[in-house]
């Protein structure tokens, strides 16, 4: 576009992070191996994964034509140490104030804006209607916050389809304007982390909860399983109940070897939450391009815990930081966990004693005002749940019908929004949010809390190499940037990015910069990466140009080999200030 100058930045890609995985895997094998001689052997793998020789690049700046191939490092996603951060405006909305001159200039002032979906029952445990936003008080770290947008569950519906079309018809998932506002459900098995005989207990709650509804489903579902090949999609988005039914039945669970071989301790855990957490990042970037809030029901155990005391300080602090990470990410594309475990002899929550009880019980505690960060206690499943909004259930015989509560109480919510009063971002890493309802008798489930902007920006640049690993490996698009490909020849492949997923900045003289990271690779038929190509470049808008127009694109030069045997060229773009991804596959001839 005449709009756009485009330059690279070559960033030295040290590998010195990725040995840190080595060091944390060691220490667990090491400390919860019985066999002396294979725990070394062992050490020594996951090390020699993660470690390598690397190009070294010196900083400049110079025109895309001229850019050769970069050096990443796709360690698999044991590499636990590209966890250590978070893009805190994962937790921060973005508001944009635009006014334009007779000449067109966009003007964009960004301030913080916190997002809040919160459910709201009765004693009985009944969604609460009729709510206004004065009945509402919201809190940050103890100090009552200002609620500047309301929207009640009526807000969040569906567009209605035209009268002529059937609702299961006229839905589109590769669409965004067909989900409207309306929640989604994602329905995933955990086949991974859950004995084999639970899990046909899974399935079965899974098929009596589908049986049990309408054909045409009120919200937009999607049917997922994780297991120890990685995260499988078995259907997307749908509204179509019988689809669903059929992708269910025709589905054959695995085996949990990873669980029954490794048990609690040694490599085997780490596998498994590392295959763990890649789903739910790639259950939150497929889903980004919906904007509504998303409720991941998430069926079985969920991923281990790793004993602290095998740890060593560093170590524990890198998976600390890891549960940071996949805690933004989930807040920032709004996506609420609801597990249930099918586990017939898994203890009851001390929170949830009773039936009625089970439907709106908040796991999360009474800590109101205590700005304290989740996981500084450690690695643990059953903190997702209460941090984003939702709830874990063990205990339970059930399942389908606390598949259906967790699904009812998702689609009834409350948006609530505030700008922090406080604009010290460093005061605390992790920011506490309180919200209370002010009709008696009621509970109020919503997230916990965030963490602060300034610490998670810091460490953008470490979590960029876990993002784009995922990304790259993932068995499904990633949508939070729109893009689109297409070959420039010789080598050569133009990005194309919809601008406003972009962040802006002025950049002097009316003219705006936004900062990305592109890559190229090249994957085998079975997702092998047999090249690939990473670059960090900057596009400038001259003075002008309205970048929140959704039919500008921002577009991007990058070279790509395509060695033979490549059955794909994969792109992805990352938006450095806020970590938001896209992605875009493009198929090789067979006779390339």
């Amino acid at each position: 576009m005449k709009y756009y100058e485009t330059w690279a930045k070559w960033a030295d890609k040290s590998v010195a992070m990725c040995c840190v995985v080595g060091r944390i895997a060691a220490s667990v094998l090491r400390k919860g191996s019985s066999s002396g001689k294979s725990e070394n052997q062992n050490s020594e793998k996951l090390v020699s994964l993660c470690c390598g020789a690397s190009d070294k690049f010196s900083l400049m700046k110079q025109r895309c034509e001229a850019v050769n191939s970069s050096t990443f490092f796709v360690c698999g996603l044991l590499s636990l140490c590209a966890l250590a951060g978070a893009q805190q405006k994962n937790t921060e909305r973005g508001t944009n104030g635009r006014s334009a001159s007779a000449a067109g200039i966009v003007i964009r002032v960004q301030s913080r804006l916190v997002l809040l979906d919160v459910v709201v029952t009765d004693p009985k445990g009944e969604p609460v209607s009729g709510l206004r936003r004065e009945d509402f008080v919201v809190y940050e770290d103890g100090s009552a916050q200002t609620i500047k947008n309301f929207e009640s569950p009526t807000m969040h519906q569906l567009p209605a389809p035209e009268k002529a079309v059937k609702a299961a018809t006229a839905f589109r998932p590769e669409v965004t304007a067909s989900y409207g506002q309306s929640p989604v459900t994602l329905l995933v098995l955990d086949e991974l982390n859950t004995h084999f005989s639970d899990v046909h207990f899974a399935v079965d709650a899974v098929r009596r909860y589908l049986q049990a509804r309408p054909t045409t489903l009120n919200s937009p579902t999607l049917l997922a399983a994780v297991t120890d090949k990685g995260f499988r999609m078995l259907h997307d988005y749908t509204r179509d109940r019988d689809a669903l039914l059929k992708a269910l039945n025709t589905h054959k669970p695995d085996y949990a070897w990873k669980l029954e071989l490794g048990g609690s301790v040694g490599e085997q855990t780490v596998e498994r939450l590392d295959l763990s957490v890649s789903a739910l990042e790639q259950l939150a970037g497929f889903s980004a391009r919906i904007p509504g809030r998303k409720n991941l029901v998430w069926v079985g155990k969920g991923f281990p815990s790793l004993d602290p005391n095998a740890l060593g300080p560093e170590e524990q602090k890198t998976l600390d930081d890891t549960m940071q990470h996949v805690t933004d990410t989930l807040l920032d594309r709004r996506v609420t966990l609801y597990a249930v475990d099918p586990t017939s002899n898994a203890p009851g929550m001390s929170e949830l004693t009773d039936d009625t009880q089970v439907a709106f019980a908040q796991a999360s505690g009474e800590n109101a005002t205590r700005s304290m960060d989740p996981f500084n206690t450690g690695l643990d499943f059953d903190k997702l749940g209460p941090v984003s909004g939702g709830r874990v259930v063990r205990g339970m015989n059930d399942v389908d019908q606390q598949i259906e509560a967790s699904v009812e109480l998702g689609a009834q919510y409350y948006s609530i929004s505030y700008t922090p009063a406080s604009d010290n971002t460093a005061a605390a890493g992790y920011r506490k949010i309180t919200v209370k309802c002010l009709r008696p008798g009621t509970q109020v489930m919503t997230r916990e809390g965030y963490y602060s902007g300034a610490a998670a920006r810091q460490k953008s640049a470490v979590n960029s190499t876990y993002d784009l690993n995922n990304a790259v490996m993932a068995a499904v698009p990633f949508t939070a940037l729109k893009l689109r490909a297409e070959p420039l020849g010789e080598g050569r492949y133009s990005v194309h990015v919809a601008a406003p997923g972009l962040t802006w900045e002025p950049s002097g003289g009316g003219e705006q910069v936004a900062h990305a990271q592109v890559l190229g690779a090249a994957l085998a038929a079975d997702g092998r990466i047999l090249n690939h190509t990473l670059h960090t470049m900057t596009v400038t808008a001259r003075a002008g140009t309205d970048v929140l127009s959704p039919s500008l694109p921002a577009d991007f030069a990058i070279n790509v080999a395509v060695p033979s045997g490549t059955a794909r060229l994969r792109f992805i773009v990352r938006d450095v200030a806020t970590g938001a991804m896209g992605s875009f596959d493009l198929a090789v001839p067979a006779s390339h």
